[in-house]
């Protein structure tokens, strides 16, 4: 009898012995999250959260500052605010080293980068540093497109755009004319239509051009490679010629980070 007590008792202590050290080691992993994640809450202005129903998804963003696109990504489904966050080196596919700034915003239809009705964003936040904690996020605004600074660093980063120079041929020079545009396009050689597109004005060749991820049609991810057209407008219709306009088509399927091109308007542009 009396070694069944003993055990009994050997095996109640081995028992908390592996409680206990299972949840320091629980404790461990969450120290370690926090310090390594911002987290904190998620909260809406009664407009914005009017929109958001709870199959909705919240899709957290991590950029370093300068950058445009995000070194960590989280989706949180089903989602309804007020709801608790962490985001951090668990959502990131290399070392993080902050300070970060954070942008949420809510999703309906699966595509974060296209802005559709009742999805809602909040803010840029300033940098945060790894560790921040009972920080609160407010979505407050209607989702229409990311952060006018994002998009101005995401035009100005090399790798997301395709760059070079245009001139006019010296047979076309006279047919270029003041009020002329130059219309940039990069189309999807599988979709056979025009996924980015940019319009330049007051142009004087020759001149530089990018053009990329910034200038994407609504709803569309560029991944490349893709065809390049340059031409110039005289009517106001990219897609209808008009006498005396002119146009340079690539080659070759261009990658996104393609710099350096030359392309010279020597054709005249007819439909």
């Amino acid at each position: 009898m009396r070694r069944n007590r003993i055990l009994y008792a050997l095996g109640i202590s081995a028992f908390i012995i592996i409680l206990g050290y299972a949840l320091l080691r629980e404790l461990d992993r969450n120290q370690a999250q926090i310090s390594n994640s911002i987290s904190g809450v998620i909260t809406a202005t009664p407009a914005a959260g009017a929109g958001i129903v709870k199959t909705d998804n919240a899709y957290l963003l991590l950029f370093e500052p300068g950058s445009s696109y995000p070194v960590a990504t989280k989706v949180i489904n089903p989602f309804l605010p007020p709801t608790t966050f962490f985001i951090g080196q668990e959502d990131a596919s290399k070392p993080l080293k902050g300070p970060f700034r954070l942008l949420i915003l809510s999703d309906k239809d699966g595509n974060p980068d296209n802005p559709a009705r009742g999805e809602v964003i909040g803010a840029l936040t300033p940098p945060l540093e790894l560790g921040t904690e009972a920080f609160e996020y407010l979505l407050d605004r209607p989702f229409r497109g990311y952060p006018k600074e994002l998009m101005e660093a995401r035009r100005n980063d090399p790798e997301t755009n395709i760059s070079g120079t245009v001139d006019v041929s010296p047979k076309f020079k006279d047919l270029v004319a003041l009020g002329d545009r130059l219309v940039i396009m990069l189309f999807d050689p599988e979709l056979a239509r025009p996924v980015a597109f940019r319009i330049l004005e007051n142009i004087q060749f020759p001149l530089d051009f990018r053009i990329g991820s910034a200038d994407a049609m609504p709803g569309a991810q560029l991944k490349g490679p893709f065809s390049l057209r340059i031409l110039t407008d005289k009517n106001n219709q990219p897609f209808e010629s008009a006498p005396g306009e002119l146009i340079v088509r690539s080659a070759e399927a261009l990658p996104l980070g393609s710099k350096g091109l030359s392309f010279i308007l020597d054709q005249e542009y007819r439909r």
